[in-house]
């Protein structure tokens, strides 16, 4: 017998996190907060704080205005959305009063399992001077203060310069924190037994096995590694670059971004049964619907978070990091899928060639989109990351149910499926269409046959395919009162003008044949002798498409050019394919099908952006490893493929910098005027003139 078991490890580890969560957990103060206050003189114009909660461009005050020597007035200030204030009030300087507070963002911390309040009240001397439903933002646990401002901002000034003493502090010790954590901690509770049941069936699944496998799993993890070595180190190379541009060169992954919280708030808000955040965390995003602020951008990546928010780490701070694991999954799923296809094409030669691995995953991760939504880690370029990645998994998933029909990978390719939509809607209507499809197509068979019986199964795996695509707009029912999944109506950045330019509509048909020549057809990079010498066209004209009815037209590198290697092997590789290996007629035509339809909605959008064509990134991996596992690895496809995917990675790479260096909107000022001295130095090497 086992000297231990494994439900006694779970149980052991359970009480140990329990114990540390307890004793490390600041409690949220709750309720209302009374003090004893007393005001000194004060300047007309000057302003006190007397409570403060959150951190700098997320922070939340309560203020003492002063009006004269004897009058003040309480204000209240969301940093980005303002506040109420109070009515005047005339005090004795030096007399005592009592002050009783009730704040939302002192209980909107991510580790309270309790919603906050939704208003603001304040009694003053036994008289409520100020109340009512007030923007407020989520903060990590701590980030209050009382008397006292060290998050900046010009609400008031960095301490109460008076009298503000608690009437009452909250319980100490552990027996307090204790009490504390399970009434207000009950997240943290269930995420632990959620970890140590998983440990302890974890444990009991491997004392099951022979002990002959696993004294062997390190000799099998090694040959592993060894097998995979070029994916392995090709990777690494790409996230090396991937992190080096991210993060400007500092290789931080844990650090605040412009506009890199609002996942974190929306996380916050799931747990608290809810979907709108503060207002502030949106960046002027807002959809304003009865006082509430909700953004367009799905749940996925928040969803992501929740072990995080759950446990109070790193709120806010984490889209660098979470970045890079998306980044890190799309090249682990393109691999999979490059080896599924040359399984299935190439029985003969069951493995990809090396070479074949390396410039794959190097095109992957240097020459396409992915690299380029490195440039900048907030919200948008997240979304779109999350998306894509999550489609590439459910379209490995999607192929290899068929050549498995009787197994459960359609189950994979449905929820990552749903993920996606949820996090970009595109790429999830890619991948939702492609389970579609993949079954539809293998019942097709049945159909002719009249085999109705064997028709259920993919007529079920159809439909909740088709539901997957409609939980998009119920969820944007829920949000909105409609199944738009971005009513530009309801934005807060959109003016009657700006909606008449585009009749309030987010699609319009008349878009396609921009969007078309705007991806497709606009094969144009702009060269000049000026490091980085690869430059993004900035818009194509409209002039030609009169019909065409645009709110952003930005830069945009048609596929062709942008990612040349991959747009050839998925387009005209992928019917290559399909003409000459019958085993990939199925999963190309699926793979085409579902690239039509989603590729029309996205040309049909008001907006066009290099970060756009991100959500083409799923067709071009799958179509791409058909069509590269269709062709024989011999010299002139080796030498074509090769300069296609150095062409890709040079033209994204400079790209990305320049976008970063001079274009997008949130980049540190010393990271700009680095890259204009690198500029500077590299032309001047070369003898260009600035």
């Amino acid at each position: 017998m086992n000297r231990f078991s494994p439900w006694g490890v779970g149980g052991g580890i359970c009480l140990v996190l329990m114990f540390a969560c307890a004793w490390s957990y600041s409690p949220p103060p709750i309720g209302p907060q009374r003090f004893t206050i007393a005001f000194k003189p004060g300047q007309a114009g000057e302003a006190d704080p007397l409570v403060v909660t959150g951190r700098t461009d997320e922070a939340d005050f309560l203020a003492v205005e002063y009006r004269d020597t004897r009058t003040i007035a309480f204000k209240y200030d969301s940093w980005g959305s303002g506040g109420p204030v109070s009515r005047p009030i005339t005090i004795t300087p030096g007399q005592r009063y009592s002050l009783e507070v009730e704040l939302p963002s002192l209980a909107a911390t991510a580790t309270n399992a309790g919603a906050p309040p939704e208003s603001i009240r304040v009694i003053f001397d036994g008289r409520l001077v100020l109340s009512g439903p007030v923007a407020y933002y989520y903060r990590p646990a701590g980030y209050a203060w009382f008397g006292e401002n060290p998050v900046g901002g010009a609400v008031c000034g960095p301490r109460f310069r008076g009298i503000l003493r608690p009437e009452a502090t909250p319980p100490a010790g552990p027996v307090g924190r204790l009490v504390h954590w399970l009434r207000w901690g009950r997240w943290q509770l269930a995420g632990i037994l959620l970890l140590s049941i998983a440990v302890a069936w974890t444990g009991q699944c491997a004392a099951r096995l022979s002990p002959t496998p696993l004294r062997h799993a390190g000799a099998k993890i090694r040959a592993g590694l060894r097998f995979h070595r070029p994916f392995l180190l090709t990777t690494f190379l790409c996230a090396i670059a991937f992190t080096a541009m991210m993060t400007s060169g500092t290789f931080r992954l844990v650090a605040p971004e412009v506009f890199g919280r609002f996942y974190d708030h929306q996380a916050v808000s799931l747990l608290h049964g809810r979907l709108d955040v503060p207002a502030g965390s949106l960046s002027g995003e807002a959809f304003l619907i009865e006082g509430k602020a909700y953004g367009y951008f799905g749940p996925t990546p928040a969803l992501f978070r929740l072990p995080g928010i759950i446990f109070g780490l790193f709120f806010g701070d984490v889209s660098r990091a979470a970045m890079l694991v998306y980044y890190l999954a799309l090249l682990a799923g393109s691999y999979a899928v490059l080896r599924d296809a040359v399984r299935l094409l190439r029985p003969e030669r069951p493995e990809p060639a090396p070479g074949e691995t390396i410039l794959f995953t190097l095109h992957v991760g240097l020459g396409s989109t992915a690299f380029f939504l490195g440039s900048r880690t907030f919200a948008y370029h997240e979304a779109i990351l999350c998306g894509l990645t999550c489609a590439v998994w459910s379209g490995w998933c999607s192929l290899r149910h068929v050549v498995r029909p009787a197994s459960r990978w359609w189950v994979g390719g449905l929820a990552l499926g749903v993920l996606s939509i949820q996090a970009r809607a595109t790429t999830g209507l890619f991948a939702l269409l492609l389970l579609a499809a993949c079954v539809l197509y293998q019942a097709w068979p049945d159909l002719r046959a009249r085999r109705f019986g064997l028709l259920r199964r993919p007529l079920l795996i159809a439909v909740l395919a088709g539901l997957g695509v409609g939980s998009f707009s119920v969820l944007s029912y829920i949000k909105f009162g409609t199944i738009e999944g971005c009513p530009l109506r309801l934005n807060s950045q959109y003016d009657s003008a700006r909606l008449a330019r585009i009749d309030s509509r987010q699609f319009h048909l008349s878009n396609i044949p921009y969007g078309l020549a705007t991806y497709f057809l606009h094969p144009r990079a702009v060269v000049r002798p000026e490091f980085p010498w690869l430059y993004m066209p900035e818009t194509l004209p409209t002039g030609q498409y009169p019909g065409a009815k645009l709110d952003i037209s930005d830069y945009t590198l048609a596929l062709p050019v942008g990612m040349t290697g991959l747009f050839l092997l998925a387009t005209a590789g992928s019917l290559w394919a399909a003409w000459r290996r019958p085993p990939a007629r199925h999963p190309v035509a699926a793979l085409w099908l579902s690239f039509v339809v989603s590729g029309t909605a996205l040309c049909a959008a008001v907006a066009t952006a290099e970060r756009y064509t991100g959500d083409f990134v799923p067709f071009l991996v799958c179509g791409g490893a058909y069509g590269l596992a269709a062709l024989n690895w011999r010299r002139p496809v080796q030498i074509l493929f090769v300069l296609t995917t150095l062409w890709a990675s040079a033209i994204t790479v400079a790209a990305t910098l320049n976008y970063q260096g001079r274009i997008i909107w949130g980049v540190p000022p010393e990271v700009t005027a680095r890259y204009e001295r690198l500029c500077e130095r590299v032309d001047r090497f070369f003898g260009i003139a600035p």
